[in-house]
């Protein structure tokens, strides 16, 4: 097919796809919207050379990495510090998915499915690419069940966080009404007219150029590289690219989402997003069909591992079960799912500004770092893991 034929229907998919999951709110992911397009397309014809025939998937194999570090560069580590209890329950949740998932699912269902479903339910699509990689021996139809995991998770996850966010809003509600509840004096991290403290890294704006911004990228993902093969791959690129990208901002090395403020973030992750879609050429509808049931029991084993470990731990903290548990089924989506949700929650819930302000204050951050938690931190640690079992 030609190349830009080829990249044009790519992107016309997306674009229909982004369009359907802002209708929706994000209930219908941009994710299972083009996967239903392109295994339908491909059922009807379509080349399955069409991503590699755009040029994207190359792409993506050398660019991945500095995805991953960019991800890295997004995590504030004195937030999570401050919000431990959080970052604990999410943590406990996630590893009860994964191995849930894993040790109960091979159970019921071919070890392999077990084994690529669990931290891919427990993450999003960095997983995925760790455990297509180490499983793509196991044969097209495991790596195409991940891909599976990946588009119904959200499906999945979406109703029962937004349920669960409902019924915890109006739990608050209640307090802010008999008063038990208020708003929390703002807490600045820097006095007025303080300057942020200099580090031996940075650099004038005017040469902070977006280019200048990749080219730092480059150099974190190659030393990740470069550090994974000296473990002879044991340790996986990607969770390397991972843990540098958040030290490497820390240290002030590089600039918090990097690979946004360089304009690159939405070309490079829809060029990653083609290894999930190209296992759709291999498909048939009776091919999906037989992956119904196996899905099915790696979600519901999931979802009760998280469920029960997140309200006995958040228990322990004094949270209540609606909460726990919402924290923990963000694994399903991630951000920015985890802002609209409770986003949505408070305007519905909320009579007044007083109202939005408190409830908003005490939902959405815990679900946004709920998230960041689970999806890029613990799945990818854990995939980094898991990968070594295959």
């Amino acid at each position: 097919m030609d190349g830009l034929l080829a990249l044009t229907i790519i992107m016309i998919v997306y674009a229909i796809g982004d369009m359907i999951a802002t209708k929706t709110k994000a209930i219908i992911s941009m994710l299972f919207v083009a996967s239903v397009l392109f295994a339908v397309m491909f059922w009807m014809g379509l080349p399955g050379t069409i991503f590699q025939d755009s040029m994207l998937q190359p792409f993506a194999t050398v660019t991945v990495g500095l995805l991953l570090v960019h991800m890295g560069t997004t995590i504030k580590l004195r937030e999570f510090i401050a919000n431990w209890k959080t970052v604990v329950v999410v943590f406990c949740s996630t590893i009860a998915i994964c191995a849930g998932v894993y040790f109960l699912g091979q159970l019921i269902i071919n070890r392999d499915m077990a084994l690529i479903g669990a931290p891919i339910l427990g993450g999003g699509v960095v997983a995925f690419l760790v455990m297509s990689d180490a499983l793509k021996s196991a044969g097209p139809q495991i790596v195409l069940f991940g891909s599976l995991v990946l588009v119904i998770q959200g499906v999945v996850g979406f109703p029962i966080a937004s349920m669960l966010c409902k019924k915890e809003a109006l739990r608050l509600k209640g307090q802010i009404l008999d008063g038990s509840l208020t708003l929390m004096e703002e807490k600045k991290e820097t006095s007025d007219g303080k300057k942020e403290k200099k580090n031996i890294f940075q650099v004038p704006d005017k040469y902070n150029s977006p280019n200048f911004m990749i080219a730092k990228l480059a150099v974190v993902a190659l030393i990740a590289q470069k550090l994974s093969a000296l473990s002879d791959g044991k340790v996986n690129m990607l969770v390397i690219c991972l843990i540098l990208g958040i030290l490497a901002r820390e240290i002030g090395f590089l600039d918090e989402g990097s690979l946004t403020k360089a304009n690159g973030f939405t070309f490079v992750i829809g060029a990653v997003l083609t290894n999930v879609f190209a296992n759709l050429a291999q498909t048939t509808p009776a091919t999906i069909a037989s992956m119904i049931a196996p899905l099915a029991v790696v979600v519901v084993i999931g979802l009760a591992c998280c469920a029960l470990v997140a309200i006995l731990v958040g228990k322990f903290f004094g949270l209540s079960w609606y909460m726990s548990f919402a924290m923990g089924v963000t694994a399903l989506f991630g951000f920015p799912g985890t802002l609209i949700v409770p986003s949505e929650v408070v305007r519905a819930v909320a009579d007044n500004e007083e109202q939005k302000a408190i409830l908003t204050e005490n939902l959405v951050p815990t679900m946004v770092i709920s998230g960041f938690v689970s999806v890029s931190i613990v799945s990818v640690l854990a995939a980094g893991i898991m990968a070594g079992w295959a």
